[in-house]
């Protein structure tokens, strides 16, 4: 794979500074466009082609789609900022577009309701045991309570889950 030179990277960094670029915008463009000269490039064609060629794609109207995308996707207001915590400001937006974001907040939730479960559906296997073993069956008993205290468990793991599960359809509406 062909490397560019300073003066090939210096020409990409002033297309993006001609198409209107941001610091922080020409920052996240420049090594893809390098990347895509440098691919251009190793098929065989000249640096003068491969510029025209990724030019063509990265015009002043892209630049211009992607400049107020990143504004918009970056940007947290002054109130967001407060309650941020440093995981939140580096990665809601980036990852916020396929879902990374979610899923990555919703990790302590999901492994507290999986505990919660695991142990509950425990502890009401280890009462159908006690169950089988005897003839009778009664709540009062110590199986029973057991029994209870699973059931317990596992609807607190299901209502919790179901709440969260609407409070994030809820976000995606807004």
């Amino acid at each position: 794979m062909e490397k560019l030179s300073p003066q090939q990277l210096a020409t990409l960094h002033n297309h993006l500074i001609q198409t209107g670029s941001t610091d922080a915008l020409i920052e996240e463009l420049l090594d893809h466009l390098a990347c895509e000269v440098e691919h251009y490039m190793w098929l065989g064609l000249t640096f003068e082609s491969s510029l025209n060629n990724v030019l063509e794609q990265a015009n002043i109207k892209a630049v211009r789609h992607l400049r107020e995308t990143y504004q918009i996707e970056l940007a947290m207001t002054d109130e967001q900022l407060e309650q941020a915590s440093l995981d939140d400001i580096v990665f809601e937006f980036r990852n916020k577009a396929y879902g990374a974001y979610d899923l990555r907040r919703a990790y302590p939730i999901n492994l507290r309701n999986a505990f919660i479960m695991t142990l509950s559906l425990f502890m009401m296997g280890m009462a159908m045991m006690d169950r089988l073993g005897r003839e009778t069956w009664s709540y009062v008993s110590l199986g029973g309570a057991v029994w209870i205290l699973g059931l317990c468990g596992v609807t607190f793991a299901v209502v919790s889950w179901y709440l969260q599960h609407i409070r994030q359809q809820q976000l995606y509406m807004r």
